[in-house]
């Protein structure tokens, strides 16, 4: 199949295309401004077919030429973070772009329509597990708010039949392929600088980005009809994050013990600073929500119909530390 991709720069995206190129697929890849002749791009060219296609997303004649000529595509760009400045772009990217693609892949039908989502977008639940009868929850960041938006969006194309297929990644982590770390790697990443961290009760859900990358390979499959597929991995407690930090650095880290209310607080105040100043992609209101409520997910229908079972995700965070990545 010729897939066309978005987001395949991006940490999870190029685990995303590497396994698709293994798989046997040509992939059309849309390359951003920010983006062109970044390092993956060659690792990816010599992983099979790459078609690259540099462009904006946010303009329509920019999809029209991504789409065209394809049997499937898969939408992994978004803009990943919790500087409230950025909040504009979230929208016309995450929200509005998403929109136009999916509709406009699933007019010159193409089967399967791929979204990549996140569990953000279903956080919380009403009844404490997220799963993929979970509705579209309101959002309480702008970067959930937009992945709601394009989440709404998915779920109406597909109530009128439509082939779209919506995956929603927890906290993706593991060794990048040539590519920046991830949003989760560069959250802890105030944590290993200083080896201080929270004793805290919580917990996350985790998920090797070898194993999201095998859920989109597996989903191209046209035919199907559209589904939905939890991609939680498992519940890391907070503690326990904080063993493999040590294990990956071989540091002691010092460990306070920290009310979860005190806990969110703090990352509140961060928030509002971030809307002032740059403050990275550190801890966030969002973050410690999900950290202190650790809401599990249902991930039994992606591993039934795939047939998967989902690798260690501490065992991935050590792993980061032995397989240097670029730096942004």
């Amino acid at each position: 199949m010729l897939i066309g991709v978005t987001g395949g720069t991006g940490y999870l995206g190029a685990h995303t295309v590497r396994a698709l190129l293994a798989d046997g697929h040509q992939v059309r890849l849309l390359v951003g401004p920010d983006a062109e002749g970044a390092p993956v791009l060659d690792r990816l060219g010599e992983a099979g077919e790459v078609d690259v296609l540099s462009g904006d997303i946010r303009h329509p004649a920019t999809i029209e030429a991504l789409l065209d000529g394809c049997d499937a595509v898969l939408h992994a760009a978004g803009v990943v973070g919790t500087d409230s400045r950025r909040t504009e772009l979230m929208w016309q990217v995450n929200a509005f772009a998403t929109e136009a693609l999916l509709t406009q892949a699933v007019d010159r039908g193409l089967d399967p329509v791929v979204s990549v989502s996140s569990y953000s977008a279903l956080f919380p639940p009403a009844n404490g597990i997220i799963g993929p009868e979970t509705p579209t929850a309101p959002g309480r960041s702008d970067y959930a708010k937009t992945k709601g938006y394009a989440d709404r969006v998915a779920r109406r194309l597909q109530a009128d039949g439509a082939p779209v297929v919506v995956t929603y990644p927890s906290s993706v982590v593991g060794p990048a392929f040539h590519t920046a770390p991830g949003v989760t790697e560069r959250g802890w990443a105030p944590l290993v600088r200083f080896a201080v961290a929270p004793r805290l009760r919580g917990g996350m859900q985790m998920i090797d980005v070898r194993d999201v990358a095998d859920v989109h390979t597996a989903i191209m499959t046209p035919g199907r009809g559209p589904r939905r597929y939890l991609c939680g991995g498992e519940l890391v407690p907070f503690d326990g994050m904080i063993d493999a930090l040590e294990r990956g650095t071989g540091r002691r880290f010092r460990r306070i013990p920290l009310h979860p209310g005190v806990f969110r607080g703090v990352s509140r105040i961060g928030d509002i600073l971030g809307g002032i100043v740059p403050m990275g992609d550190g801890l966030t209101y969002e973050a410690a929500l999900l950290l202190t409520a650790a809401t599990p997910t249902d991930d039994t229908a992606t591993l039934a119909d795939f047939d998967m079972t989902w690798r260690c995700p501490t065992d991935a965070i050590i792993a980061s530390f032995s397989v240097p990545s670029p730096r942004p």
